[in-house]
C-alpha cells in the first residue's frame, strides 16, 4: 500500500521513525536540505541551528557550530544526510547535544 506521497507505508514509517528520533519528538521542526557535493542532500546549517534552538531554548543567532556527526535515510534513491550530534557555543561557551540529552563542553569554551 502506498500513501499519499507514492512512497511505501513501511518506507514512510521508516522515515518518520528517523525524523521523530532525531527532533526527539519535543517540537515538529522542518528540516531544511541542500544538495551537496557529492550528490546527496544535507541538512543546512540554519537547519541545524533551528533544531537546537527548539529543543533546547537558545537564541538562533547565538549559536556558532563547531563540530558534527550525521546519519542517513534514503528516500526515493536519494540519501538525505541530518545532523545527529552537535558541539556548539553560544555566548563562548561550549555545549554538546545529542538531541536527547545535552551537556556543557568546556573543551569547545572560548579561550580567555
Amino acid at each position: 500500500m502506498a500513501n499519499a506521497s507514492h512512497q511505501p507505508d513501511s518506507m514512510t514509517n521508516l522515515v518518520t521513525d528517523m525524523l521523530d528520533a532525531i527532533i526527539n519528538r519535543r517540537d515538529h521542526v522542518a528540516i531544511d536540505f541542500k544538495p551537496a557535493e557529492n550528490g546527496c542532500m544535507e541538512e543546512t546549517h540554519d537547519s541545524l541551528k533551528r533544531r537546537i534552538t527548539a529543543v533546547w531554548g537558545f537564541q538562533t543567532s547565538g549559536i556558532e557550530l563547531l563540530e558534527a556527526s550525521t546519519t542517513w535515510f534514503e528516500l526515493g534513491g536519494m540519501q538525505f544526510n541530518v545532523y545527529s550530534s552537535v558541539q556548539f557555543s553560544v555566548n563562548g561557551k561550549g555545549w554538546s547535544t545529542d538531541f536527547k540529552t545535552i551537556a556543557r563542553d568546556t573543551a569547545y569554551d572560548e579561550k580567555e
